[in-house]
């Protein structure tokens, strides 16, 4: 029993440590990820579009 109370405690300290990123930068880091998304997205679309008309090209 003391040994789960010892554990508490010391999880207790470490979650006091934790420091959080402000509102600013949590949506300063949405939105890179949100671009980031996009611009791979469309690299992947066009990349496939690619590959897709050299496939036809290829087997016509």
């Amino acid at each position: 029993m003391e040994r789960g109370k010892n554990f508490y405690h010391e999880v207790l300290a470490e979650v006091r440590k934790t420091s959080f990123p402000s509102r600013q930068e949590t949506m300063g880091a949405t939105g890179v990820v949100f671009v980031l998304v996009i611009l791979l997205s469309l690299y992947l679309a066009l990349v496939d579009m690619l590959l897709s008309r050299g496939m036809t090209l290829i087997l016509s």
